[in-house]
């Protein structure tokens, strides 16, 4: 039986398109988005989802359109059947990652960005990943380049310390390193030490992309720099309906900000550019792939 099958005699066939799209697996937990006029429904609803999913052992639910926090990423969740813990271990390209869901952020819809970035790492790569949340990014770069080293950091205690444990989990010891703090301030102090940078946090990386620049190899030696070249993954929310128009905003964005910090000093160029996923009506968040060279 599919979910649709499931739900057939509960709601009508907008709504179970809506619920079929809008659902993710995670481990043993399942996180739902239900419409605000299927709420009175939603115990029907997870009963459903364990018919059809009946090794899943909590079911939660988000409203549709819910805000993530901006500084610990974490989502108003509400266990609507089974196990009220949302711990969980989820499995990704031979990756193991446990992550308490109420806690911390970990979506599996961004499992194609993961591998799209990892695989653009080069041998021996510094890598400064300034919003790692409970390892998902920096852990798969480990697995899959043994000479790339990842400073991996979070402000939020909790991801953190599913950031040791997974490390662990995982056997990325030493190449992966745990930071517990502000990501301005730990881009500061490796200031001219970093190949490439991750900003996987698209409400709020424009206010880190001055740091950023800062601590790429631009920067190697000073001012003065020896560095040539840099890359950084700057994710951003954007609004519209045209391709053209939600990538467009956010690279201007990126271009005055870098100029306001750094003035003529940076060239920024877009070498790739996507739309990661929707997240609300005509909302989307997006991902600009900028290498920054260093005006001699």
């Amino acid at each position: 039986m599919n979910l649709k099958k499931a739900l057939v005699e509960i709601l009508d066939e907008r709504t179970i398109d809506k619920l079929v799209t809008s659902f993710d697996r995670i481990g043993e937990v399942i996180i739902i988005r239900i419409p605000e006029d299927a709420q009175a429904e939603q115990m029907h609803i997870a009963e459903a989802l364990h018919t059809v999913y009946p090794k899943v052992r909590t079911i939660a639910a988000v409203p549709l359109h819910a805000q993530t926090d901006d500084r610990y990423r974490t989502r108003d969740l509400t266990v609507i059947w089974g196990d009220p813990s949302l711990e969980t271990t989820y499995c990704e390209r031979g990756c193991r990652y446990k992550a308490d869901l109420k806690q911390v952020f970990l979506s599996p819809r961004l499992s194609y960005e993961r591998m799209r970035i990892a695989e653009k790492v080069a041998p021996g790569e510094t890598i400064l990943n300034m919003f790692a949340g409970v390892g998902c990014f920096s852990i798969l770069i480990a697995k899959l380049q043994l000479d790339a080293t990842v400073y991996s950091v979070d402000v939020n205690p909790h991801a953190f310390s599913y950031l040791q444990e997974n490390v662990a989990l995982n056997r990325v010891e030493g190449r992966v390193i745990p930071v517990l703090g502000d990501a301005g301030d730990v881009a500061a102090e490796l200031q001219g030490r970093i190949d490439r940078v991750l900003m996987p946090l698209p409400e709020s990386a424009h206010a880190f992309l001055p740091a950023a620049v800062r601590a790429l190899r631009l920067w190697r030696g000073g001012d003065a720099g020896d560095g040539t070249a840099g890359m950084i993954h700057y994710y951003a929310v954007a609004r519209g309906r045209g391709e053209r128009d939600l990538l467009t905003a956010p690279f201007a964005r990126a271009e005055e900000l870098i100029a306001a910090a750094f003035g003529d000093r940076i060239h920024v160029q877009r070498e790739e550019q996507r739309i990661v996923r929707s997240v609300g009506p005509r909302k989307y968040h997006v991902v600009l792939d900028l290498r920054m060279t260093r005006e001699r």
